[in-house]
């Protein structure tokens, strides 16, 4: 279809739609409902990547996984980075995975001392688990 066949289209429709009243109505909540539709769809996209930036205490087991991940991977000096990066929410990762169970680590003020805790934790966490799976294997 060209070009001027799509406007005498167009044309002859916007005729029908301005004669009946009914009809542009029904055209004008059609089109409402269209533009509606992409503008969730946008705001859907949009969503989980504003998720992905803000990790707080609900996602607390991912950010273990992924600080578990890069401690294996990237070494205690990646992890360190990674964990100053995060700024204050490492007291909220101290919530999860019992990594400070009596809660006395959430309370200090030094932000250096809670990464450390959390990678002294992490490793030995690590080589527990190293030590479960050696003893298992050897059954």
């Amino acid at each position: 279809m060209e070009a001027s066949q799509i406007a005498d289209l167009l044309r002859a429709i916007a005729e029908v739609v301005e004669s009946d009243p009914k009809l542009a109505k029904a055209v004008e909540k059609c089109l409402t409902n269209s533009l509606n539709a992409q503008k969730s769809k946008k705001l859907s996209e949009a969503t989980p990547k504003q998720s992905d930036a803000s990790k707080t205490l609900e996602n607390g087991d991912i950010l273990l996984t992924e600080c578990r991940q890069i401690l294996r991977e990237q070494g205690e000096e990646q992890l360190k980075l990674y964990l100053t990066e995060l700024g204050e929410q490492v007291r909220e990762l101290l919530k999860h995975g019992q990594l400070d169970p009596k809660r006395s680590m959430r309370r200090r003020k030094d932000l250096n001392s809670i990464i450390e805790h959390i990678i002294q934790k992490l490793q030995a966490q690590d080589k527990s688990g190293k030590l479960l799976a050696a003893s298992i294997s050897k059954i």
